[in-house]
Formats: structure tokens, C-alpha cells, sequence
């Protein structure tokens, strides 16, 4: 039996909105607007807050240290920080937002996991995302390697990867581009990979040129390729028979669809996707809903959503598929458990197309899921990031469950002091020009200090 962990990463004090999200019409429209990080890190503290109470095991990872001076100094600028941060102020802003970045805070980019039930070789893998299709993200990618070993201990049955190499024919986003089907257990998985790019020798026979004739308005850059999907699936180990890919459909990325996660949705045996989110792709469903019956014993529960039903612009602007499916483990004992829950932005109930679906899958005693939670995560919203976005999804064995580490586990005293350390020390108000206060980068290093006091303090406790 596998056990879902979620990993969270939270929100962190530098939280702005520097519209670098390649495709990410949200982050685009809210460019250079003031951001509020208390309230960003709240929000996303609560959602956390109520996973775990699912009895679904929540971690969160800290913010990792920002500006990130690495990056500075890369790209030229020399000298005291307050010298490199007023230089790329003035030189490139860009740079500076970059350096500044809090989208470490979307953890469905982290990595792609595969537990050992999976893998051929019987142990775990994780890859972490090199993230090279976005300014701020690629220095991403080194911290979450060490965040992933800090939580797993990397025993002998957990193998964790280096990176793919940072070319932009292994673009990859992580968990943002893939799924995961199994049965009730969990032990019988099958891996769902999509790609918006098919760079592959055999795909350069004019698909390319068709697909950019037929849609003239795809001025995004797709963020996953193929070659990358194809390299990880090697790397883990994946039997080929219950390993799919899937091509986002080049209308979902020109309509902001920058990740699979904005447009599709998986939870053990249910897949939920919008009619556009793929393209070409019946024989490869057919295939998976095929092998899924054979493995199983019973049918895939496929939800295709019409356009008709939800618009694909009201898709991408409520995130309904960038909700959380999941199976709860426990609930308060005056509710009964319902069978899945799903853990919606409050923007669906804003959309009436988006909130009757909703509707229509709690009403239909087929569908499994049997509740929807509305949860607050604006501020993540306006940077393109719904719940689905804030957290990495890790299926655990009891063996690996057993050896998990208290440090960042949520608890009711977690949540309580990181939101103490939250309300008092995090500003309320951030801009681009916020960083060039001396003031606020030295008030940066004291909020790292009490984050870090909290989780150690709750892991001692523990």
C-alpha cells in the first residue's frame, strides 16, 4: 500500500510579480503590480494546513535564501550586494527579479518522482527539474536536489538524480508535465508523460510546420520536450507497456497552458482532462485505458471536458484543473470520508460553467469525487500557481513513510509558529523597487533565521 506524501514549498518574504513566466498569462497581466507576501505565504500555509488535515502526511520546505547572489555575479555584476542590486536595477530589472525570485514556492516543478513499485530496479528516483525555460527558475534546480535529500536521506533504495543537462532540447518541468494513475493501492502505477515539443528525429517531417500553420497566434515557447519526458522515463527505470506520452495541444499552450497541470488532472484510477489538452493523442489514451483495464481489473474513469462545458479560457483563468485530487486517509469523525476531495481555487466559484461542473461531479454517483474544498491562494493565482502548483506529490511505501524526517512535517504547532514568524516579520507590500532598501534585504537574513528556528524547534519537539 502506497501513502501520498505532499510537499509544499512556502511562500517566502521576496514574493513580487515580475511577469517572467513564459506563457503564464497570469504572471504576464499581474507584471510590476504590488505583491503581498504575508498574505501569499498565509494562504498557502492554510491550504497545507487543510491537506494535512485529510490525513494526507504535508511537508513544507522553507524558502531557500534570496537574492540569490549567484546569479548576480553570473551574469557581471561585481561588488558589494547593495552595489550588484542597485546595478541590475538600473541595468536589468529582469536580472534582479530573477535574483529575487519566489517561484520556488510552486513545488509541482520540483521534480519527477517514481516510487520503487514503479521502477524496474526497485528503487525510488527522483529527478529534479532543470527549469532552463524560465529566467528565474533554472537556479532552482540545485536547491531542490538538496531539499529532496534532506527529506528522503537518500538510503540505499532511493536514488536521486542529477538535473537534466540545461540544453533546450531537455527542457524540463518536473511533476508540472506528469501524471500518475494507479489502482486503490498504489502499487500498480502508470506514468503519464506530456511534452509540448516532439524534437525527436522521427517528428521533423513536417508536424511541426503544420501545427505552427494551423495555429498562428502560438507565440509561447512549450516548456517540456519530449526528448526530456523520454530521458527521465530511462533514468527511472519505467517498463515502457505502462509508461504513455502525451502532446499538449499547441491552441492550450497559445491559450496559456504552460504546464499539463493547468489542463489535466490524475488521481489513483481517475483521469480528468479539457477536450484541448492533447493532441493526437487517442491512440495513446486508447492504449492507456487498455493496459490499465488489463493491470487493474476495471475500467479507467476518463472525464473528458468539453469546450462547450468549460471554455478553455475560463479553464485557464479559474484553474480548475490546477486543482488537488486527493484520496483522504482521515476525517473528523461527526463527517463521513468521502471517497476523493477536491481541493479548488476560489476563482471556480466565480466562473458559472466552472462551479456547475464542479457540481455535476459531486452529483454523480459514478465520479468518486464526493466533496469540493474551496480554498484561498489569490496571490499564488495571480502569478499563474493554483493549489496543484504549490505542491510536489510523493507515493510512499511504509518503509519509506516509516523514515521520514519531523523537520518541515506539518503539525497544528507548525502551522501555528511559521504563521506567527509569517504575520510579524513578513512585509505586506513588495515591488521591484522594495529590493533596493537595504533595510529590507538585511530584514531577509532575520526572517531566514526565524523560519529555521521554527522547523528546527518543531522537529525537536517531535
Amino acid at each position: 500500500m502506497l501513502t501520498e506524501i505532499d510537499i509544499d514549498g512556502l511562500i517566502g518574504p521576496t514574493h513580487h510579480y515580475g511577469g517572467l513566466g513564459v506563457g503564464n498569462l497570469a504572471s504576464l497581466a499581474h507584471r510590476d503590480q504590488v505583491s503581498n507576501p504575508r498574505q501569499a505565504a498565509l494562504e498557502g500555509l492554510a491550504k497545507a494546513k487543510l491537506v494535512s488535515e485529510l490525513g494526507i502526511p504535508q511537508f513544507v520546505w522553507l524558502p531557500p535564501h534570496r537574492p540569490n547572489r549567484e546569479l548576480l555575479q553570473a551574469v557581471g555584476f561585481s561588488g558589494p550586494l547593495n552595489e550588484q542590486i542597485a546595478a541590475a536595477y538600473q541595468a536589468a530589472p529582469r536580472i534582479l527579479s530573477a535574483a529575487f525570485s519566489s517561484a520556488f514556492m510552486w513545488a509541482a516543478n520540483s521534480a519527477t518522482v517514481t516510487p520503487a513499485a514503479d521502477a524496474r530496479d526497485g528503487r525510488y528516483h527522483f529527478t529534479p527539474a532543470n527549469l532552463i525555460s524560465s529566467l528565474h527558475r533554472a537556479s532552482e534546480a540545485n536547491e531542490r536536489k538538496l531539499e529532496i535529500a534532506n527529506i528522503f536521506s537518500i538510503p540505499h533504495w532511493h536514488l536521486l538524480h542529477d538535473p537534466l543537462p540545461g540544453i533546450t532540447p531537455l527542457r524540463d518541468e518536473g511533476a508540472a508535465n506528469h501524471m500518475r494513475l494507479s489502482d486503490p493501492t498504489g502499487e500498480i502505477g502508470f506514468n503519464i508523460f506530456v511534452y509540448g515539443e516532439d524534437d525527436t528525429a522521427e517528428s521533423n517531417t513536417g508536424q511541426e510546420e503544420s501545427l505552427a500553420s494551423n495555429n498562428p497566434s502560438a507565440v509561447f515557447m512549450a516548456r517540456q520536450t519530449r526528448t526530456a519526458s523520454e530521458a527521465i522515463a530511462r533514468k527511472h527505470c519505467l517498463d515502457p507497456e505502462t509508461t504513455f506520452f502525451l502532446r499538449q495541444h499547441p491552441t492550450a499552450i497559445s491559450a496559456g497552458v504552460f504546464h499539463n497541470d493547468v489542463i489535466a488532472t490524475s488521481n489513483e484510477g481517475v483521469l480528468i482532462h479539457h477536450e484541448l489538452a492533447f493532441i493526437d493523442a487517442e491512440v495513446e489514451l486508447a492504449r492507456l485505458e487498455k493496459i490499465f483495464a488489463q493491470r487493474v481489473g476495471k475500467p479507467l474513469l476518463r472525464i473528458v471536458v468539453s469546450n462547450d462545458t468549460l471554455k478553455l479560457t475560463d479553464a485557464v483563468k479559474c484553474y480548475l484543473f490546477n486543482s488537488q485530487l486527493l484520496t483522504p486517509q482521515s476525517r473528523p469523525s461527526e463527517s463521513q470520508q468521502p471517497r476523493m476531495v477536491f481541493v479548488c481555487p476560489k476563482q471556480c466559484q466565480s466562473i458559472e460553467s466552472a462551479e456547475r461542473l464542479l457540481k455535476s461531479f459531486v452529483a454523480d454517483p459514478s465520479n468518486p469525487i464526493d466533496e469540493i474544498q474551496f480554498v484561498a491562494v489569490g496571490q499564488s493565482m495571480a502569478g499563474g500557481g493554483g493549489p496543484a502548483c504549490l505542491r510536489l506529490r510523493v507515493p510512499c511505501d511504509s518503509r519509506t513513510l516509516s523514515q521520514l524526517p519531523t523537520f518541515g512535517r506539518m503539525t497544528p504547532q507548525l502551522y501555528d509558529d511559521l504563521s506567527a514568524v509569517i504575520e510579524k516579520y513578513y512585509p505586506d507590500q513588495v515591488s521591484l523597487a522594495s529590493f533596493c532598501d537595504d533595510r529590507f534585504v538585511e530584514h531577509l537574513e532575520e526572517i531566514d533565521v526565524q523560519l529555521s528556528n521554527v522547523a528546527f524547534r518543531s522537529a525537536k519537539e517531535a
